[in-house]
This record gives structure tokens, C-alpha cells and sequence, in this order.
């Protein structure tokens, strides 16, 4: 899945629970500040966390140790023929995009409006303090420093509550607060907890407000009064703050509603493990990813239970005890099961192959760097494809202390052609970085599980159109084969192979298969 898409998805998991602690634990209260941080961290965390990379320190703990003991194995890589099907992932990322740049515009639009109602209004002063005067029956409002009021719509007592209340907003920043919300909503618009959350960050800051108005000694009841009187005036602009924003049923709930101790505020304190938790959830999947959950598949088929049975036959009775058998079937003479970080290894002369060391083999530039090799190299056979045949070939091989690959086998098998392409695209890999154990370098054994898929099970359309097919070495290419990789020099012979006739045609589909029906090119490469 697309990085991008991953950390999008995370992001918006966080929100939706941090929104989900709100409502649950601090919707009630009247901590007003307190509700403010907890608001702004908590969209502060949604973002941060998934950047945050404790994979190394989660390696080393004993719940995530018993778990790669348990069955070291590589993610899966799943190969698919070639298609040229629709990608829908295309449109869905450009209609997300177009949206969230619709709901920027519209930001923006409402910036310019504040800009333009500054340009229409007039300095001026009331109560010694600075604003700017406005024209006609306009609410009065603040963004950042500036508050804008019409003074012949408001008695001397009515100015005295907006300044105070407005001057709040404007103390305490709460601008930033809007900005921060309104740029959620702009970025998570497909997500309706961050509207939600947009609500609640409004709210929050017209309760702290309201709290000042009430504290500097203005009776509740006037107030309350004079918000009514103003609900009828429609603001202009939606992210600013609005001294008569709705709902004013729950602003005057709040203003009566009894006072929370200060002790309440230790609820708060909830938001530590749940950014814990989420930090932990995700970087596990890092190392799930590592030791792929396989007990659907546990149980020994007659084929392991074979492999096993010679594989403990090789082994020195002496050496029994060590004996750890890698792959799905068990062996009667099991090793001890121990949680501790010990290694574990495979009795084999005097150079054990160990399953679990303490520093793992790398393959140069990482996991992600090995997928994308798998996936650029491993092909889906033709003759697989035309049959219908599909289904995980799982291989193992051994790192050794140089970091060359060996003993590559097959130990769960699908067809021949899926296991030797597997088996192939193994034996190219370039070396790794040999695995240590106590500060010396050791052979480590790894499973490689390679899942060949089919979309929609036995391809009918022929991917060459009407190109000749190829075979390089005898080995079907792909419809998209690039030709460059092969030197020159290296070739000994190209050979085509043309559907003059009927007769020929039928021949060469007979012996290279229902694609060749449009010739063959058989390229020969000196040995």
C-alpha cells in the first residue's frame, strides 16, 4: 500500500480516537484551558505519530522476540501477471485532491474577506482600547489582534461585555486555534470527526470567553440577554470569532453549569497512554510484517511431515537436542522453548545455521529494497499463466557469513514452473549483510514466501496483442521484457520462428504455447 496513503489512514485513525476520549471524558466539564491543550495536542499527535520510529526498541522486547522465534519468515510478495486494467487508485487520489483544494480555496476566499472588511472599516478607539469601527448592522468579531465593532448598535454597557469578551479571543491567541481547525477540515475533509472536532474547538473557545465575561463581574443573566438580542445578525466570515457564534443554547448551559475541581484535570492525563498506544500499534505492524502470523497453515501435511523425518535423519544423534527444523511441520525431538533472545540453530557439522541471532542479515538497502527486487525481477511464467495456475511457492535459503545466498530449495511447492521462477529470482540476489551473534558473523536460514495470483484465475487474453513471443534461453519472457539488459556480446544466436502457414501456426502453438500463434523469437545467450 502507498506510504502516503498509510499515514493518512493513521492520521485519521488518531483523530477519530482522541475525538472519541473527548466525548467520552471531558465533554462535560468546564475546564476550559485545560480542554483548549488537550484539543490542540491531540491534532498536533494525530500528525506526529506515525513519523515516530521505536521498531528497534519493540525488537527487543520479550512479547516481540517470542513472536519471530516462533516463525521467521519474509513478508509475502505477491506476483501478478502484467494487466492493463484501469487504475482507480489514479482517480480516487485526483477527486481527493480537487476537493481538499476546493475547501483551500474556500479558506483563502474568507481570509480575503476579513482583509476586505479591514479595508472597508475605520480606526478608532472605545473604551481605550483600539479597534476598528464598522458600517451597518455587522456583528462584532475578532481575528488575531484586531477587533471590529459598530459602536452606535451597542449601549455602553453592551461594548463593555464585547471588548471583554473579544479581548479574550485576542489575548489568548485563539485565532490559531480557528486556523489550526479550519486547515483540518481542509486536509481530512473525507473524515467527519475533523468537522466535528472543527465544532468543538469553536465551541471551547467562545465557553473561555464567555468565562471572562462572567468572572469580571457582569451579571450572567444581562449577558445572556444581550447574546439573544444578537443571534439575529449572520456573520460574514466563518473563521473568525464571533461574539454571537451559535449554538447559544449550549454557551448559556455552560455559563450556569457548576464549576469542575481542579482535580478533574487528571483525566487529562489519559491522552499519554492512548498517544502510547497508538505510537506502539504503529510501529508493530513493522515487525508483524517481519514474522507473518502463519497458524492457518500450522498443521504438518504428509509432505512435511516427510521433509522432517529426513531432515532429523542427517542429524547426529549427539546434536539431536539442537535439532530445530525449519518450516511448517514439527519434529518429534523438539528444542526447548525458551522466550529469552538465545539463538537458534540448525546442527550442521561445525557451522550451524541459526534461525534468530541478534542482529539479523539486511539486504542492502533494506526490506523495502528487497520487495522492490522481487517484485522488479520474479515473472509470472506464461505457460503457469496459460494453464491457470497459481498459488504461494514458499522457499528457504541460507545468508551465509559472506552474504552470498545458498541452499535455496523449495519447501512448499505449486508447480514446477512457480518454483524454479522462485528459485531463480533467489539465486540472482545480490549479497546481504551477514547476521552476528555474540559479535561474530553466522549463517542465518530465512523463509520466503512468493504468492503467484492470477486476477480473475485463467488469463483468456493473449498480453503480446499481435507481437511474436519470446523465449530467452528457452524461458518465456513477458509481454514488457526489456531487450537492453541483454548485451550484445552474450548472444549466440537469435532464431525466429514465423506462422508462414496454417501448419506452422498450429506447430508453434503446439510447442510454445497459445500465445505463439503470432511467431516466436528464441534468443540463444553464450554459455
Amino acid at each position: 500500500m502507498n506510504p502516503v496513503l498509510i499515514y493518512f489512514i493513521k492520521v485519521n485513525i488518531a483523530i477519530a480516537l482522541f475525538y472519541l476520549f473527548y466525548r467520552l471524558f471531558f465533554a462535560s466539564d468546564t475546564l476550559w484551558r485545560t480542554r483548549r491543550i488537550y484539543l490542540l495536542v491531540s491534532i498536533a499527535v494525530s500528525f506526529l505519530y506515525p513519523m515516530l520510529h521505536i521498531t528497534a526498541w519493540l525488537e527487543k522486547q520479550p512479547q516481540m522476540q517470542t513472536v519471530l522465534h516462533n516463525y521467521v519468515q519474509l513478508q509475502e510478495v505477491v506476483i501478478t501477471p502484467e494487466t492493463h486494467a484501469i487504475d482507480y487508485s489514479f482517480w480516487l487520489y485526483s477527486a481527493y485532491w480537487i476537493i481538499a483544494a476546493v475547501f483551500m480555496i474556500r479558506f483563502g476566499m474568507q481570509l480575503f474577506s476579513i482583509l476586505k472588511i479591514r479595508l472597508q472599516s475605520q480606526p478608532g478607539v472605545l473604551n481605550g482600547v483600539n479597534v476598528r469601527i464598522l458600517q451597518g448592522e455587522q456583528a462584532p468579531f475578532s481575528f488575531f489582534g484586531i477587533v471590529f465593532i459598530n459602536p452606535a448598535l451597542h449601549s455602553e454597557f453592551e461594548q463593555k461585555q464585547i471588548l471583554t469578551h473579544e479581548l479574550t479571543h485576542v489575548r489568548q491567541r485563539h485565532s490559531i486555534d480557528v486556523i489550526v481547525a479550519e486547515l483540518l477540515t481542509v486536509v481530512c475533509w473525507i473524515n467527519p470527526v475533523s468537522w466535528l472536532l472543527k465544532r468543538e474547538i469553536r465551541q471551547n473557545l467562545e465557553f473561555l470567553a464567555d468565562d471572562k465575561v462572567i468572572a469580571s463581574g457582569v451579571d450572567s443573566r444581562s449577558y445572556q440577554y444581550h447574546l439573544l438580542q444578537l443571534s439575529y445578525q449572520v456573520p460574514r466570515v466563518k473563521i473568525i470569532n464571533q461574539f454571537n457564534i451559535s449554538p447559544l443554547k449550549k454557551r448559556i448551559t455552560m455559563m450556569n453549569q457548576k464549576k469542575s475541581s481542579k482535580s478533574t484535570a487528571l483525566k487529562y492525563l489519559l491522552i499519554a497512554p492512548l498517544t502510547l498506544s497508538l505510537v506502539v500499534v504503529s510501529n508493530a505492524e513493522t515487525i508483524v510484517s517481519k514474522a507473518k502470523n502463519m497458524l492457518q497453515e500450522s498443521k504438518p501435511t504428509t509432505e512435511n511431515v516427510s521433509r522432517v523425518t529426513t531432515q532429523k535423519q542427517d542429524v547426529k544423534a549427539s546434536d539431536a537436542k539442537e535439532l530445530t527444523v525449519v518450516g511448517y511441520g514439527v519434529s518429534e525431538q523438539q528444542a526447548p522453548k525458551e522466550n529469552s533472545q538465545k539463538a537458534v540453530a540448525t546442527s550442521k557439522d561445525d557451522d550451524p545455521v541459526f534461525q534468530v541471532v541478534e542482529n539479523m542479515p539486511k539486504f542492502p538497502g533494506g526490506d523495502q529494497a528487497l520487495f522492490k527486487f522481487l517484485a522488479e525481477n520474479v515473472r509470472y511464467p506464461v505457460t503457469a499463466q496459460e494453464k491457470g495456475i497459481q498459488g504461494r511457492v514458499i522457499c528457504s535459503f541460507i545468508i551465509n557469513k559472506d552474504g552470498s545466498v545458498s541452499d535455496v530449495e523449495v519447501v512448499r511447492s505449486v508447480d514446477s514452473f512457480l518454483d524454479a521462477e522462485a528459485m531463480r529470482v533467489i539465486k540472482t540476489m545480490p549479497e546481504w549483510e551477514p547476521g552476528t551473534q555474540r559479535g561474530k558473523t553466522v549463517r542465518v536460514k530465512y523463509n520466503l514466501p512468493i504468492n503467484f495470483k492470477l486476477d480473475g484465475g485463467k488469463d483468456t487474453k493473449n498480453p503480446w496483442g499481435d507481437k511474436p513471443i519470446v523465449l530467452l534461453d528457452g524461458m518465456h519472457m513477458p509481454p514488457n521484457f526489456d531487450y537492453n539488459i541483454i548485451k550484445t556480446e552474450s548472444i549466440e544466436k537469435i532464431e525466429v520462428l514465423k506462422p508462414d502457414t496454417e501448419e506452422k501456426k498450429a506447430d508453434l502453438i503446439s510447442k510454445y504455447g497459445k500465445y505463439a500463434g503470432n511467431g516466436v523469437i528464441l534468443i540463444t545467450t553464450k554459455k
